[in-house]
């Protein structure tokens, strides 16, 4: 399966087997991409197309073909060209810059090219509608059946990374991250392997784990020592944040993924956190532990790979919080959701914090319930039906909350697979049953 990573800079200095151009029919040069390549490859580019022009291509390259020349000076063995159509709101022509996609990879592939960089075809002057430029790049690398093992798309701004972030989504399978590691940039993997009633992370992780992966303590490394003002489990300082990911080695421009053995309970909190400080390329590994090796895959054992360390700069707010007075006023105005176990909200059991029961006028969305049988999180249409029936179908703001924002990220995490925004309540019930002045209601309802 391929690997699709995202990376935003300027495409003639990827270095792949193979870069595509989003060139004209005339395959002449132009503007935008096609004219930037041209001039960082220097002329041998421009006359083998205008030999391919004399010999086999009399007539120009077809909207949806693509045909290969050298790279030149470029830092790639070959450019493919490809054309896209240009948009139309009278014609559905997507299927057309699908096979600009298609057709590039089938080239590559006759190539032997083992990692490819695209553009966003279509995106520029041919005025394709961004977010569903991005749509349909996705759904057509995808679907391709290419050999090629890593597919790179290259955006030159910050906007149009984010729409293929959001497009790629919030996971990634056992296969695609075995392909990924296999990448000239693999992502850093970290193992954050914690529950509430289990401290041992680390003597699990001593026991088997991931290779190459770095061990990740959540109550150390991802939280600030607890205080009864703040929670059991505060946001770190972000300098102690950065420090973290630095020892993980994270640099600048690295894709993370993150996992755990208990369905990404304790993994969404290293994805929320890094995505909150402003690491943008963040996934968690669906069905965690037991989802890599239930694909065969191996593990290793001990204390891990030397990891050299990482230069990455984290600022704080990436991602949107709620304090104590702001999720009261959701509960009223919005959806604030309870992600904790259904007796703890109903009041009945209370394991660690001051008191039971919950924040008045919130909704109980046990977290567990994100989950299919197999500890994967379920499908986007699944989830989208369980959160409409909270109320949480996108035309309210939502907030969410669990005993410490642990697991809240992971149902943040569920409810963007599901499309819908969120912000999360960091000090959460443990904040919040810690004054006495605020109130407290019981009962399966909110």
């Amino acid at each position: 399966m391929v690997a699709i990573e995202v990376l935003r800079g300027d495409i003639t200095k990827v270095e792949a087997d193979a870069i595509v151009n989003a060139a004209n029919s005339g395959l002449l040069g132009g503007g935008g991409v096609d004219g930037a390549i041209h001039r960082a490859g220097g002329p041998s580019i421009l006359e083998e197309c205008r030999r391919l022009r004399a010999s086999t291509l009399p007539d120009g390259l077809s909207a949806g073909d693509a045909v290969a020349t050298t790279a030149g000076d470029l830092p790639a063995r070959w450019v493919i060209h490809t054309v896209g159509p240009v948009h139309s709101a009278d014609e559905d022509r997507s299927a057309v810059l699908r096979s600009a996609y298609t057709r590039s990879l089938e080239v590559a592939d006759e190539l032997g090219a083992r990692t490819v960089a695209f553009p966003l075809i279509s995106a520029g002057s041919y005025g394709w509608p961004h977010a569903d430029a991005v749509r349909q790049a996705v759904a057509a690398v995808r679907s391709s059946g290419t050999s090629v093992r890593t597919v790179t798309f290259v955006a030159f701004g910050e906007p149009m990374a984010e729409l293929l972030r959001r497009e790629l989504g919030v996971l990634v399978t056992a296969e695609q991250l075995a392909a990924r590691l296999g990448a000239p940039r693999p992502p850093v993997l970290l193992d954050v392997r914690w529950a509430l009633r289990d401290p041992n992370g680390w003597e699990h992780f001593h026991d088997g784990h991931i290779p190459g992966a770095s061990f990740v303590d959540l109550e150390t490394e991802l939280a600030a020592p607890p205080a009864p003002e703040h929670g059991r489990h505060p946001l770190p300082e972000i300098a102690d944040l950065q420090s973290a990911a630095r020892r993980w080695g994270i640099d600048t421009g690295d894709a993370v993924v993150v996992y755990d053995a208990t369905g990404n309970t304790a993994a969404a909190r290293a994805w929320w956190l890094l995505r909150w400080a402003g690491v943008p390329d963040v996934r968690m590994l669906d069905g965690g532990l037991s989802g890599w090796t239930s694909a065969g895959l191996d593990l290793e054992s001990g204390a891990g790979q030397p990891v050299r360390a990482g230069d990455v700069e984290l600022t704080a707010g990436h991602l949107p919080t709620v304090t104590a007075s702001e999720a009261a006023e959701l509960a009223v105005d919005g959806v604030l959701l309870d992600a904790r176990a259904a007796e703890r909200y109903r009041g009945e059991v209370e394991p660690v914090d001051p008191r039971a029961g919950h924040i008045p006028g919130a909704r109980s969305a046990p977290t567990a319930e994100n989950l299919d049988g197999a500890g994967r999180f379920a499908d986007a249409e699944a989830l989208r039906r369980r959160f409409a029936g909270l109320g949480a179908d996108g035309s309210a703001p939502v907030a969410v909350y669990c005993g410490s924002g642990v697991t809240a990220a992971h149902e943040v995490a569920a409810l963007a697979i599901a499309g819908i925004d969120a912000a999360l309540y960091p000090g959460s019930w443990s904040q919040w049953s810690s004054d006495p002045d605020r109130p407290v209601a019981t009962g399966p309802t909110p």
